[in-house]
């Protein structure tokens, strides 16, 4: 007699696929979530060294121990010394600055956004703008209409301003007893650490730095940052309204922040990744 060879019923089959469906409705969401973190968190890793590295080599070119004495800050000019996102590229302010600035870093582009911009409040809706992105967890769309600095990496630099006179805090020893390495600020830029692929959202792939006085990047929200901004009152108290989750620092996590709009929501997401929780996107 011929052996009947035993199979799964359609039924099992469907009941099977069924519950496999279920366990990857449920697991695959969170899988994404931690493969999306590890991604940003390497990424602004990478470019926190390139950037550094850049600066470094700037005053190293030039021998001196101040970022504003390099021929690259030197070469900022304009009425107010500064070269920032919303003069345009050929303004005294900023026309000797990128070529110099090209030398350090690699800058495919420096592109302008679409200056009729409009914001429509009730709608949330953006028109006519370069760049568009969201504060830490709101569903808010907000939009930039300046100069963006395009790197070869597909990163993008928007919303800066390099200062050419670092202004040195007359309490730098304080600074320096307090911790901190931030005497002075030569300029704040954001960086998005994947361009326009999304989501453009502060604390995920949105970041913002502050530069020093020596040319090393200070994340908003982190020791340095609070440390300088609280200088003339150094108390541990004033220190820590400037970090991450302070009142003056930016909010980074869902629970501290005053609203959905508050302007300052996520700011600071990048000292609270780096200086306190150790490059983990734990937030």
């Amino acid at each position: 007699m011929k052996k009947i060879k035993k199979a799964f019923t359609l039924a099992e089959v469907l009941i099977t696929l069924g519950i496999i469906g279920v366990v990857a409705s449920i697991t695959l969401p969170t899988l994404i979530k931690e493969y999306n973190k590890h991604a940003w968190v390497n990424a602004l890793k990478q470019n926190y060294s390139l950037l550094n590295q850049g600066f470094r080599k700037m005053m190293a070119d030039d021998g001196v121990e101040f970022i504003g004495d390099t021929e690259v800050w030197r070469a900022i000019g304009g009425w107010f010394n500064a070269c920032d996102s919303g003069k345009n590229i050929s303004s005294n302010d900023c026309k000797n600055f990128y070529p110099q600035l090209k030398r350090y870093f690699k800058i495919v582009r420096i592109g302008v956004g679409n200056d009729n911009y409009s914001y429509d409040a009730g709608t949330a809706h953006v028109e006519g703008v370069g760049y568009k992105y969201k504060k830490r967890n709101s569903s808010v769309e907000m939009g930039d209409s300046r100069n963006i600095i395009y790197l070869s990496n597909g990163v993008m630099i928007w919303g800066y301003y390099f200062n050419k006179n670092p202004n040195i805090s007359s309490n730098c020893d304080a600074i320096h007893s307090a911790g901190g390495h931030m005497c002075g600020n030569a300029g704040n830029f954001n960086i998005d650490i994947n361009g326009n692929r999304g989501p453009n959202e502060y604390g995920k792939d949105i970041f913002k730095f502050y530069i020093t006085e020596r040319g090393q990047l200070a994340p908003v929200g982190g020791n340095d940052y609070a440390i300088y901004e609280a200088s003339s009152n150094l108390t541990q108290e004033n220190i820590d309204k400037y970090k991450a989750n302070g009142s003056h620092g930016g909010y980074c996590d869902n629970t501290s922040r005053l609203s959905e709009n508050d302007i300052s929501s996520g700011l600071s997401c990048t000292g609270l990744l780096i200086d306190q929780l150790n490059w983990k996107m734990d937030y």
